[in-house]
């Protein structure tokens, strides 16, 4: 039986991450690629959804560095964290650099643990590698840019060197500030079968750095909702009959790049609480969405919400969490909502293929300003760095007022989004050929 991989590593808590790996399985399929499809997750204990669609796992041969220095608070760097962090990569990179050349891995073969040698055996017997889509090639010039780029390329690397074929599903990229970072993104991905990009800004800074790419919307829009009654919603109607509902998705972040993120996001948090009760003093009710888990606090959605609640009311919002969502559950949720303020991008893509008027939050790169962009929404995208109660309120009018307008636009791009996920299929076709 074909053997498909999925890279990098991911898990169920991230339900983004989630849909654009079951996205990426139906893309393969579709194309005529089939057979056993593996994900890499440093923990086996958080795929048991992915698990329950017949997803295989396999546990990373690079592993992240915070491995040996447990902590669960981890929403600002300090330097003797930085150091033994450090330490760690070091060592990992020496040994992860040995596993490409057929002569020191074949060496090093023998002193890797039962799991690493699945890993190596499963990605060399493979008919295929797969990236799945989302966003997690940029950096901002930090210290530690050029390790982490590494470190989220090394499983395609290594994949490279055993001349398998890699799918780039539809990403987004760069920025690309670092020592030698431009140099290994380029060198990776010139050496795929086929990159895709998943908005326009991203696709012309491929171009700027010598990398041929093609556009296709994000794998997340063609996800199939689950059929379920949203009992969740139907009882806040019932209790706030004369309120039209807002989902909120917030997350914590560091702000990298800036020269006090501390204060960067606590701005961020007080002006969450600020447009909320503008909201809720305006006929609307602000549900916080417990979107992506975490076990540490810098991905725990959770402990952000928290935080932005802690100064409201109990009367001025409501909350939606279950540990058990997975991002299908998640998109039928979202459909039922009057609007969408998402700081996690994926539920505001959740959102939009359901015609949901939506404002997106936006961090990490060009995913955010380049997808709203590209679907003429970019009057409702707001970066994070600058987000404040005001901005967000006189989106929100706007959205609310030409609500219909976008409703009817965001109908017809569904037809438009399936057609180009319908050629990114024949596409792969292609190429296998």
């Amino acid at each position: 039986m074909n053997k498909i991989v999925i890279l990098p590593a991911n898990n169920d808590l991230n339900r983004g991450d989630q849909a654009l790996i079951w996205q990426t399985i139906e893309v393969a399929k579709r194309s005529g690629l089939d057979g056993e499809f593996y994900m890499l997750a440093e923990k086996e204990s958080l795929t048991e959804q992915s698990q329950s669609i017949g997803i295989k796992v396999l546990n990373p041969i690079l592993k992240h560095p915070g491995r040996k220095f447990k902590t669960n608070k981890n929403n600002n760097y300090n330097f003797n964290l930085l150091l033994k962090w450090g330490s760690v990569a070091l060592f990992d990179l020496i040994r992860s650099l040995l596993i490409f050349p057929k002569i020191t891995r074949a060496i090093l073969y023998p002193f890797l643990s039962k799991k690493s040698k699945q890993t190596l055996n499963t990605i060399k017997e493979s008919e295929a590698c797969f990236v799945k889509g989302g966003g997690f090639i940029h950096s901002s010039g930090k210290l530690t840019d050029s390790y982490t780029i590494y470190y989220l390329l090394f499983h395609i690397l290594l994949a490279q060197s055993f001349r398998k074929p890699i799918y780039v599903m539809p990403n987004s990229f760069g920025p690309f500030k670092g020592f030698r970072v431009e140099w290994l993104v380029r060198k990776v991905l010139n050496r795929c079968e086929l990159v895709t990009v998943r908005e326009s800004i991203s696709q012309e800074m491929l171009s700027n750095i010598g990398v041929e790419s093609q556009l296709y919307p994000d794998l997340g829009f063609s996800l199939n909702k689950n059929e379920r009654s949203n009992d969740e919603l139907v009882e806040l109607r019932k209790l706030y009959p004369n309120r039209e509902l807002v989902a909120i998705t917030a997350r914590p972040y560091r702000f990298p790049g800036s020269s006090d993120p501390k204060t960067k996001y606590e701005n961020y948090i007080n002006n969450m609480v600020l447009f909320s009760k503008w909201l809720f003093e305006n006929d609307y009710l602000p549900v916080f969405i417990d979107h992506t888990l975490s076990e540490t606090t810098h991905e725990s959605d959770k402990s952000c919400i928290l935080e932005i609640t802690s100064k409201l009311k109990n009367e001025e919002y409501s909350l939606i969490e279950n540990k058990d969502y997975t991002s299908r559950d998640l998109k039928a949720i979202y459909s039922g909502f009057n609007y969408v303020v998402g700081t996690r991008f994926h539920s505001v893509i959740f959102a939009l293929s359901e015609s949901v008027p939506s404002i997106a939050i936006t961090y990490g790169g060009n995913k955010g300003q380049g997808i709203m962009k590209d679907l003429g929404l970019a009057d409702y995208a707001i970066s994070m760095s600058e987000f404040d109660a005001e901005k967000a309120i006189q989106s929100f009018i706007k959205l609310s007022k030409n609500q219909e307008t976008i409703r009817l636009k965001l109908q017809n791009l569904r037809q438009i989004i399936e057609q180009k996920h319908h050629e990114l299929s024949e596409r792969l076709k292609e190429k296998q050929l």
